[in-house]
């Protein structure tokens, strides 16, 4: 994980006064960058044997207080390790097998929530997307842009101006630029309450949404963070 939301521009530019790096970067809005190659080694590990053996993607924070990615971020960094899984020939992303934390082989807090409050979610992400990819399972529904962090990258000039900026957004360009609108404005309108994952897993455990594939369909994108939460609850 990289603590300043960096951009794959702005991880290119900090890797050129340090000795670090890695192959990939998943940004705020999900957007995936290479900047090295998978068969050439990058220093994102700390440990030269690891570097050697493995492929780095960084996920830029959201958040620092406390630790977190952007669902986008999270849901496309998940995509990312299905891909290098099936690619590969490693198997069905499981952690401490195929796919690992930087703090398993340097001493650092990294992959922060990756390995904490959204570990779950990250995995069971992963894992769904290489069963999709395999032929065992349906797609995950696509996680929703992120308008908010969109809106910022923006507000810092990361997508350019007129036609350049609406070529990037493509179709989210109209709700992009009026959320611009309105911090620069400093007119925020008040969120709506998100979904309560508490209450959602309370019914998960009285039944109210079965098992297996219904559970999954009826429970939509939320069936990763409540089934986390579920766990949590059961002591799983």
């Amino acid at each position: 994980h990289n603590a300043g939301n960096l951009t794959i521009r702005g991880c290119y530019d900090v890797w050129q006064t340090r000795p670090a790096s890695a192959h990939y970067q998943v940004q705020t809005d999900g957007t995936i960058g290479q900047l090295v190659w998978d068969r050439d080694t990058a220093w994102h590990a700390g440990n030269f044997a690891a570097n050697t053996t493995s492929i780095g993607i960084e996920h830029a924070d959201v958040s620092s207080s406390p630790w977190a990615v952007s669902e986008a971020c999270l849901d496309n960094g998940a995509h990312l390790v299905a891909a290098i899984c099936k690619f590969y020939g490693l198997g069905r992303p499981q952690w401490g097998k195929n796919v690992f934390g930087h703090k398993d082989f340097s001493a650092t807090a990294c992959p922060a929530s990756l390995a904490g409050s959204q570990h779950a979610a990250y995995m069971s992400r992963a894992q769904s997307w290489y069963d999709q990819m395999s032929g065992s399972a349906p797609a995950p529904a696509p996680a929703a842009p992120n308008i908010d962090a969109l809106a910022d990258a923006v507000i810092r000039g990361d997508y350019g101006n007129g036609e350049e900026r609406k070529l990037r957004l493509g179709a989210n360009y109209a709700a992009v630029q009026q959320r611009v609108n309105e911090k620069l404005s400093g007119n925020t309108p008040t969120k709506p309450a998100g979904p309560n994952i508490d209450a959602l897993a309370d019914a998960v455990i009285r039944g109210d949404y079965g098992n297996g594939e219904e559970r999954k369909r009826r429970l939509g994108n939320l069936y990763a963070a409540v089934q986390a939460r579920v766990n949590a609850k059961l002591g799983y």
